[in-house]
């Protein structure tokens, strides 16, 4: 894990065991038991980390809810991965097959839910009807942004304003959900809840642009799963949106006729990736994820944070320096 990250988590690591105990003891069931060698494949327990950071930052956190709406969130993401994977065709993930792979598509898709339907179990539980609702729309807007993800994809016009749309659906309102819940459960005033909200959307579209930018130039054995799959699924991202705004019509339909014949391949996805980092679309897209976690230090610095500012300018670094 990244010194960055493991600082803005240390607050927070003793209540992020607690979570991944917890994690564990849901799927314990034998019919569900397969999930946990994907789960216990770590992954930066990024989501939950979040509510507990935000509750801990609020005058009077309940520690026990936090922990309960960690695990919930977590249990929802790792749904999500398993349900992406699918549509995505992804042979990886965490290093590790994925779920699909490993015990097929029907399976895969029973464990996506079992995992939502949990996750609400324990929502359920706490005497919080605004964080309920909250993670229920979150829910419908994660669905939603896959759809819309998928109809986007192979147009070589998508805008960037429907990219926009796309990811603040399908990554930034989960993030965003998570900062909302933690700051309601921590107690916060309604004004600060609404500004650690927007906190997380912001940070979660720039986490997106960058495991966007990532895609195109990451290490696979960093990164636990292929790269260049956006491309050769015909997901157009940020910095191929930017790419094919500095190409010419003749030269975007050339470079990017394997994609539309169906017969991209390796090497057409190694010249995309190269053409887009010699072009600056990648950088261009770097620093706009940079704005966007300006953007989003910008909507808590005059909410008070008990103390844990420093978490938050590491999480900053990290999202803008990540490499994995």
């Amino acid at each position: 894990m990244p010194e960055s990250l493991q600082g803005a988590l240390a607050p927070v690591k003793a209540e992020l065991r607690a979570v991944s105990e917890r994690i564990l003891s849901q799927v314990a069931d034998p019919v569900v038991r397969k999930v946990v060698y994907l789960i216990a494949a770590g992954g930066k327990r990024l989501r939950p980390a979040l509510v507990l950071l935000t509750g801990a930052s609020g005058p009077s956190p309940d520690r026990e809810a936090l922990i309960e709406t960690a695990t919930a969130v977590e249990l929802i993401h790792t749904a999500t991965l398993i349900h992406d994977d699918i549509i995505d065709q992804s042979p990886l993930r965490r290093s590790r097959p994925t779920f699909h792979q490993r015990w097929g598509t029907e399976r895969a898709v029973l464990m996506g839910d079992y995992l939502y339907a949990a996750a609400f179990t324990l929502l359920a539980r706490l005497k919080a009807p605004e964080v309920i609702r909250v993670m229920a729309d979150v829910c419908r807007q994660l669905c939603r942004g896959e759809l819309r993800e998928v109809e986007a994809r192979y147009r070589l016009d998508l805008t960037e304003d429907e990219y926009f749309e796309i990811i603040g659906d399908k990554t930034a309102s989960l993030v965003g959900g998570c900062c909302h819940s933690g700051a309601v459960l921590g107690g916060c005033a309604p004004a600060a809840v609404r500004r650690f909200a927007e906190f997380g959307v912001r940070f979660g579209l720039a986490f997106q642009i960058i495991d966007d930018c990532l895609d195109l130039t990451g290490d696979p054995r960093r990164l636990g799963k292929a790269v260049c799959a956006d491309v050769d699924k015909g997901a157009l991202s940020l910095p191929m949106i930017y790419l094919t705004q500095r190409l010419s019509v003749r030269e975007r339909n050339r470079l990017f006729a394997p994609l539309q014949a169906g017969t991209a391949d390796a090497a057409f996805v190694v010249r995309v990736a190269k053409t887009a980092k010699s072009a600056g679309a990648i950088a261009k897209a770097q620093e706009r994820a940079r704005v966007f976690v300006q953007l989003a230090m910008d909507s808590i610095a005059k909410v008070p944070v008990n103390g844990l500012a420093s978490a938050y300018e590491q999480l900053a670094e990290y999202a803008i320096s990540r490499r994995s």
